[in-house]
């Protein structure tokens, strides 16, 4: 059944509280546009509202909520949208207006997407939840059900796989060109926040004064407290385990992402290998490491390994005749790409097939060429909607979302198992039918995750209803 149908038979159903509005006779909103909320407002996040707004045929933004709202990350969203509601908390923006919400745009700290984006499933609303999707293993696993549960439409913000690459790579494969893989190896050496501290690191900051603009206890969201200090925001978050997904949460996303959907098919691996590692501690990511995951074959693809090399000066070695287009300055020091350094091995992947050929690529969008090939091919479809207008169509039930959660949760639980891996310094087997059991109790425990904070409990309980009450 198609959105449209889904939609109609639901309102036949009675079900009508809990859908985007209403639906006209053509499957579009009564108000002719999907009304939007933005939970999160700076950096990413304003990059996506922007992008999503752009779309004025389709979407109207609504509210916007931000743990720090009126920070100076927030201003140029304020500037944009003077006249909406402005909330600190994502569930008083709920409870003052869910029924004037059609969909939400999740772009927080990886440590509080997954509460944000199951509030507003549990409404009904279709969500965009930036990458990568979840922090643990467990919530990704939430998110998936939830998504089944709730019909409602969801993508992660992994913007490449509504591009170029995506068609091509899936283009490729089904016309067979793609085939016999045996080994990917994915990398990204740009230098990261962590690295300054060189793996030297003792405990958490020191607790400092919270800043005015900030409701930390939101910010906090489902994770364990801590006092608030500098070095936890602004970006900062992302070095530290307890709050965000390292290189690889981050960076994964955007290489691995047609790899494990068209040539892995989503599955998970059998083997988790660290090597390679230096400035490992127990509170910030690894300054270098490499990860090694190995694929078992099955009736859609042989052995396949997996190498994810990380660190400036980690890299792998090219294969013979290997070279990028010129990137001059792709990544140049004055970006926001954490790194500040334009590395000499771009990030991206090759693909060593059985036959000896060699695919190479970069990331995001960039398409593939075999390694020796003089220029980029263009034999694969070349019209399409990028991410963001894709997710509004898919929400009015015109197009299918690229990477919906049945998609992009089994990716994000890929990170997580590297993430683990890198977590305990020290590689283990799991079984992909049971990824969760007992059988290696670490890492079982790291795939759960903590306790939720007090207060955040509901969200991690059975979604055996269709409306979510207030908590907290």
């Amino acid at each position: 059944m198609d959105r449209r149908s889904f939609l109609k038979s639901m309102l036949a159903a009675g079900a009508a509280p809990f859908l985007p509005g209403c639906v006209s006779p053509r499957g579009f909103l009564c108000n002719s546009k999907i009304r939007l909320a933005a939970i999160g407002c700076g950096a990413q996040a304003w990059f996506d509202l922007k992008s999503l707004a752009a779309n004025k045929d389709l979407c109207e933004v609504v509210a916007l909520c931000d743990t720090d709202m009126e920070a100076p990350h927030t201003l140029d969203a304020i500037k944009a949208f003077p006249d909406l509601p402005r909330f600190r908390d994502f569930r008083m923006m709920f409870d003052k207006m869910a029924d004037r919400i059609d969909a939400v745009l999740v772009g927080t700290p990886d440590h509080s997407h997954f509460c944000a984006a199951m509030h507003a499933m549990r409404l009904g609303k279709a969500v965009y939840v930036e990458k990568p999707l979840a922090h643990t293993f467990y919530e990704c696993q939430l998110l998936m059900e939830a998504e089944k549960k709730f019909g409602v439409v969801t993508q992660m913000g992994n913007q490449g796989h509504s591009g170029d690459n995506f068609y091509q790579y899936r283009d490729y494969w089904e016309r067979g060109e793609i085939k016999n893989v045996v080994k990917i190896v994915a990398h990204m050496n740009m230098e990261r926040r962590w690295h300054r501290w060189g793996g030297k690191v003792g405990g958490f900051p020191k607790g400092e004064t919270v800043p005015t603009t900030l409701d930390w206890n939101s910010w906090l969201s489902s994770s364990a407290y801590h006092d608030y200090a500098k070095d936890f925001v602004g970006g900062e978050w992302r070095c530290w385990y307890d709050f965000g997904m390292g290189c690889m949460g981050d960076w994964g996303a955007h290489i691995l992402d047609t790899i494990h959907r068209f040539t892995l098919g989503g599955d998970l691996p059998t083997e988790v290998a660290i090597t390679n590692v230096e400035g490992w501690n127990a509170f910030v990511f690894p300054v270098q490491d490499t990860i090694t995951m190995k694929f078992p074959a099955n009736n859609r693809h042989g052995d396949i390994t997996l190498e994810w090399w990380e660190g400036l000066h980690n890299q792998p070695q090219p294969p013979g005749g290997f070279r990028y287009d010129s990137n001059e300055g792709l990544f140049p020091a004055s970006t926001a790409n954490d790194g500040l350094v334009d590395p000499r091995l771009k990030p991206g992947k090759e693909i060593y097939q059985a036959d000896g050929t060699i695919w190479q690529g970069l990331s995001h969008s960039s398409t593939l060429r075999r390694v020796g090939e003089k220029g980029p091919r263009t034999d694969f479809e070349r019209a399409h909607n990028d991410h963001y207008r894709n997710f509004l169509l898919a929400v009015l039930g015109e197009e299918e979302p690229k990477s919906p959660f049945s998609v992009s949760a089994r990716l994000s639980q890929v990170f997580c198992l590297g993430v683990a891996a890198q977590r305990l310094n020290r590689s283990f087997t799991i079984d992909p039918a049971n990824p969760m059991s007992d059988l290696d109790k670490e890492v079982a425990a790291l795939l759960r995750g903590p306790a939720p904070r007090k207060g955040w409990e509901e969200y991690y309980r059975s979604n055996r209803t269709l409306l979510h009450r207030r908590v907290g």
